[in-house]
């Protein structure tokens, strides 16, 4: 197995069983991105984290969660014009 990842047996059990730090922030960032019907972006998630849950939580966290776990917000154009 170490061959094909290419990575030394030392570096594989270090991390065989390790749990993602982000795991959690990542299932409640994802709960508030479906509710949104996936429009919302990190600021307001951000948003969303505090008035659903009370939690503070920097931009900054929620943007690299955002792009770790690979969800992006759909953005629709105004179909109006002027």
């Amino acid at each position: 197995m170490c061959a094909v990842l290419n990575i030394s047996p030392k570096t594989y059990y270090k991390y065989r069983n390790k749990e993602d730090p982000d795991y959690y922030d990542y299932l409640t960032i994802k709960e508030i991105f479906d509710d949104s019907k996936g429009t919302y972006g990190y600021r307001r998630i951000v948003e969303g984290l505090l008035q659903k849950y009370g939690v503070v939580m920097n931009g900054k966290k929620v943007l690299r969660i955002m792009k770790k776990y690979n969800i992006i917000p759909n953005h629709y154009k105004n179909s109006k014009q002027k």
